[in-house]
């Protein structure tokens, strides 16, 4: 193999993989990237075995062929070169010879054969979004994915199709987030997966605005195709949590905010609380929310926000990250927090004209 690609061009795909790559691994083929040269392109891939991805950069290809090297290893290398043009070659004994503007490099690697196979998908018909959709969606929801490895049907983002609707969820059994679209949905597609957290948060990262991204899903592996990237994971195997049930269907306190004074205040509160004791106290009355934190050791905070409400006086309390959360991923104006009683679950959702709530969240609170 012997190509030769502009340095800015190889660093910027080498980017879009590296994240997959772990630094400490039971198999030293993991570290590495696999590039390989076909036409007038370099494909670039990275895996760890659960989360893989190619990426495409352009190339002038003197001679066809593939090889890994350390990504890390590459990866600094390439920061440091001068901008010009990189000649990356495979020379005997797996040796990987960089040469730019004058600087010679040369890199011990491990066999190409070595290096795991990325699933292709042939023969699956794939479902086909605009990638602002789905980036849209992941972003509105993956704060609230269990972290706990102990709980591993929940350490992923349910994504489901059904009716013409895909709904996105996530929860980790305090608070869950819930995201639906029903523009440009099929209604002959029926689909309930779950997706890891690892892959949510890529797609996050790489996903761009209108152009389309090809989904391809089958019983444990999903493909997300766009641009001229590649992204494969494993699914989670196990039962999601019927989330239907969790959002609560009867209170009937509703509280309007604004939501960048709400949002403002949470900050604040935040300053006045730590790890042991992490909880904003509502006290809610007509027009107004007092929101208070004794913390022992830290102090006292007191402070008055102005509200629409007509209900019955009452206090509750919340974790004030769980709150931020959620507000700095409303889109509109006003916010509408929606109570039962000091020890049943919160709703905070935007406060829209909208039919349909296509944006919830349920938040436990915290024992007053």
């Amino acid at each position: 193999m012997k190509i030769t690609v502009a340095r800015q061009e190889l660093l910027d795909t080498v980017n879009k993989v590296k994240s997959v790559v772990s630094a400490k691994t039971a198999l030293p083929i993991l570290s590495h990237v696999l590039l390989e040269a076909e036409g007038s392109s370099l494909r670039v891939t990275a895996t760890d075995l659960k989360v893989s991805i190619e990426c495409s950069a352009d190339c002038t290809v003197q001679k066809v062929g593939s090889l890994t090297v350390s990504c890390q290893r590459l990866h600094s290398i390439l920061s440091e070169l001068p901008e010009a043009d990189v000649q990356l070659s495979l020379l005997e004994n797996n040796i990987v010879e960089l040469e730019c503007n004058g600087i010679l490099t040369r890199l011990y690697s491990l066999s190409p054969d070595e290096f795991p196979p990325m699933r292709s998908f042939d023969g699956i018909e794939p479902l086909v979004f605009k990638q602002s959709v789905l980036k849209k969606l992941f972003t509105k929801t993956s704060f609230a994915i269990c972290t706990d490895q102990s709980r591993y049907n929940l350490t992923g983002l349910l994504f489901q199709i059904s009716n013409g609707r895909l709904v996105v969820v996530a929860t980790d059994g305090r608070r869950m987030s819930l995201a639906i679209e029903e523009e440009g949905i099929s209604s002959d597609v029926e689909v309930k997966v779950i997706i890891p957290s690892k892959m949510i948060h890529e797609l996050e990262r790489l996903l761009g605005d209108d152009e389309l991204v090809k989904v391809y899903i089958d019983e444990s592996q999903a493909g997300f195709f766009f641009d001229n990237v590649r992204v494969v994971t494993s699914l989670i195997e196990g039962n999601f949590p019927n989330y239907e049930m969790v959002v609560p269907q009867k209170h009937d306190k509703e509280v309007i905010c604004n939501n960048e004074k709400f949002i403002e205040a949470m900050r604040r509160t935040r300053t006045m609380t730590n790890e042991k004791f992490n909880s904003v106290r509502f006290k809610i009355s007509a027009d107004t929310i007092l929101l208070q934190v004794s913390t022992p050791e830290v102090g006292d905070y007191k402070e008055d926000l102005d509200i629409t409400y007509g209900g019955e006086p009452m206090e509750i309390a919340f974790n004030p990250d769980f709150i931020l959360d959620v507000l700095r991923r409303i889109e509109s104006e006003k916010v509408c927090l929606i109570l039962k009683d000091a020890n049943s679950p919160g709703v905070i959702k935007p406060y829209t004209d909208a039919p349909l709530d296509t944006y919830i969240n349920v938040i436990m609170p915290i024992r007053l």
